[in-house]
C-alpha cells in the first residue's frame, strides 16, 4: 500500500507557476515536482468558491449533487469521502491544518486532525478568534475588504501555513505503522494580498498590468456582483503580492515534498505526492478579484501527481476536475470506491502513457442567494479539449463559447460559429448537474436557516488554529487601495 499526502493550498491559478509558462513567478518546488511526475494541463475547480470546491472534492460530487453551493452549507455526515475509503482500506487519514469544514462535523473521515483551522464555523467569526489574532484578524472573504490591506510584510494567512507546515514536518520526521494518507491544507495564496516584504518588492516592478483586459466584454450576470477596480497602481500592488505569496507557498510546498520524500527513503515505503488547489485567482485581470467566474484564471488550477507508479515528466492535455482527485486516490490505494462519484479516477493516465481528450467537465457557480441584493443565480461551464462553454441561469440567450487555443485571453464569443459545440456542452451540464429547480429549493431552505446557524459558536478550540502571541501586535502590511481599508 503506498502512502499518500496530499498539499492542497487555497486560490492558486494554474497560470502561476513555472512549469505552466510563466517566466517571472520562482516556483522551484513546483516545477521539479511536475518533471519528476505527471501534470494535468486542463484541471478545472468544480466550483469557484472555497467550500463548495473541497466538499466537491471530497465526495467525488459534483456540488450541487453533493449538496454544497455556499461557503457557509455544511456537508451531510453521512455522505462518504475518500477519507472515509481510504479509512476502512487501513489508512490513517490524517488531516494538517485547512479543509474549511462547515458545521459541527470537523473530520468528515479523518482520523485524526494535527494542526487545526484557521476558518471559523459559518463564518461568524467568533470574539475569541478575533481576540487570538489581535491586529491581524484579517480573512476577508470578498468585495471590497479583500483590497483593504496589500503590500509586504505578514499576515495570518502566512503565519498559518508556517504553522501547518511546521506540524506537517514533525509528523513526517516519526514513523507510522499503518500506511499514510496525510492531508495538508494551507490558506496561501489567498487574499489579504500581503506577502513577505522581499519577495513583495522583489516583483513590485517586475509584474505586468493587464490593462488590454479591462475592456474585454462582462457577462450581463456578473455585472454588479464581483468587484471592479481598475487603478493601475491597485493592480500592481496585489499582483506583486499575489506572485509573492506564490512563491512562498511554494518554499512551504517544496519543505514538505522532501520530507515526505525522506519519510519515505526511511520507512521503505512506496508513496505518491499531490498537490492541488481548490479555485483561483483573478489578481486585476479584467479589473476583479479573488474568484467567483469561470474566467480562466478562476477556474482553471493546477494538479500535480509525483510518486511510485506514475510516469515522469508527463503533462495530460485532456480536461481533468478536481472531483477526480477522490476517484484516483481510492484505486491508487486498493480503497473501495466513492460512493455516487461524478468524478472519475486518472490512475490509469497516470502510470500509462494515456490521455482523454474527448473527456467533458462541468463547473459550477451560485446556486445561492446573494444576501445583498437577495436575487438567486445560478452557473455552469464545460470544458472539453479547447473549447469551454459558459450559461447562466435566465441568460439563456447570453452564453459564451471561447476557442482557448486561438483565444487564451477569452475575449471573443464564437458560439455563433460553433452552434453544435454550445449543444454538446449544454448537453453535457444539464445530465451531470442537478436541476435547477432542485438548487432552488435548497438555496431557499438555507436561507431559511442561515439566520440562526450563524449566531451560533461551534468551534472546538482544540480544533482551531490559535495564533502565537508574537503574531499579535505585527505592524499593519503596507496598504496600497486607502479607500478599501478598514
Amino acid at each position: 500500500m503506498k502512502d499518500i499526502l496530499v498539499f492542497l493550498s487555497d486560490q492558486h491559478s494554474y497560470a502561476q507557476q513555472g512549469y505552466a509558462g510563466d517566466k517571472l513567478v520562482r516556483t522551484p518546488n513546483l516545477d521539479r515536482i511536475a518533471a519528476e511526475g505527471t501534470a494535468m494541463e486542463n484541471n478545472y475547480t468544480a466550483y469557484p468558491l472555497c467550500v463548495p470546491a473541497r466538499m466537491a472534492m471530497l465526495t467525488g460530487q459534483q456540488a450541487s449533487n453533493c449538496g454544497v453551493m455556499s461557503n457557509f452549507a455544511a456537508l451531510d455526515s453521512n455522505r462518504a469521502t475518500f477519507a472515509h475509503c481510504l479509512n476502512i482500506a487501513g489508512y490513517e487519514t490524517v488531516l494538517c491544518g485547512r479543509m474549511h469544514f462547515v458545521g459541527g462535523d470537523q473530520r468528515h473521515g479523518f482520523s485524526s486532525r494535527i494542526a487545526g483551522e484557521m476558518t471559523p464555523v459559518y463564518a461568524n467569526r467568533p470574539k475569541a478568534i478575533a481576540q487570538e489574532r489581535g491586529a491581524h484578524d484579517r480573512t476577508p472573504q470578498g468585495g471590497p475588504s479583500c483590497l483593504s490591506a496589500i503590500g509586504g510584510g505578514n499576515s495570518p494567512t502566512l503565519e498559518f501555513d508556517r504553522y501547518v507546515v511546521d506540524h506537517a514536518l514533525e509528523y513526517l520526521a516519526e514513523d507510522h505503522e499503518k500506511p499514510q494518507l496525510l492531508f495538508v491544507g494551507t490558506y496561501g495564496p489567498h487574499h489579504p494580498y500581503v506577502a513577505p516584504k522581499e519577495l513583495y518588492e522583489y516583483y513590485r516592478d517586475k509584474v505586468n498590468v493587464p490593462e488590454e483586459s479591462f475592456d474585454y466584454p462582462e457577462h450581463p450576470a456578473l455585472k454588479g456582483r464581483i468587484l471592479r477596480d481598475t487603478d493601475p497602481e491597485v493592480v500592481r500592488a496585489v499582483r506583486a503580492a499575489y506572485y509573492g505569496m506564490v512563491e512562498f507557498e511554494d518554499q512551504q510546498i517544496g519543505k514538505v515534498y522532501d520530507a515526505f520524500q525522506a519519510y519515505l527513503k526511511r520507512t521503505g515505503h512506496e508513496g505518491v505526492f499531490v498537490y492541488v488547489s481548490d479555485h483561483g485567482d483573478h489578481i486585476g485581470t479584467r479589473g476583479y478579484y479573488g474568484k467567483s467566474t469561470f474566467y480562466e484564471q478562476s477556474a482553471h488550477t493546477p494538479m500535480i501527481f509525483a510518486g511510485d507508479g506514475v510516469a515522469c515528466g508527463r503533462r495530460i492535455k485532456g480536461a481533468t476536475s478536481l472531483i477526480d482527485l477522490g476517484p484516483t486516490l481510492c484505486e491508487l490505494a486498493g480503497a473501495p470506491p466513492m460512493p455516487a462519484a461524478d468524478g472519475i479516477s486518472l490512475w490509469g493516465q497516470l502510470s500509462k502513457d494515456a490521455d482523454d481528450s474527448s473527456r467533458i467537465v462541468v463547473s459550477e457557480l451560485g446556486g445561492e442567494f446573494s444576501f445583498i441584493s437577495g436575487t438567486f443565480s445560478y452557473g455552469q461551464m464545460a470544458k472539453q479539449g479547447k473549447y469551454k462553454l459558459i450559461h447562466f441561469d435566465g441568460f439563456d440567450g447570453q452564453d459564451v463559447l471561447y476557442d482557448l487555443e486561438a483565444d487564451p485571453a477569452e475575449e471573443r464569443n464564437v458560439i455563433s460559429e460553433h452552434p453544435d459545440v454550445a449543444a454538446r456542452l449544454r448537453n453535457a451540464m444539464e445530465e451531470t448537474c442537478e436541476s435547477v429547480d432542485q438548487i432552488y429549493r435548497n438555496a431557499e431552505l438555507l436561507r431559511e436557516n442561515l439566520p440562526v446557524l450563524t449566531k451560533c459558536d461551534l468551534d472546538v478550540p482544540e480544533e482551531r488554529w490559535h495564533a502565537p502571541e508574537s503574531a499579535r501586535h505585527l505592524p499593519d502590511p503596507m496598504v496600497k487601495s486607502k479607500r478599501y481599508a478598514h
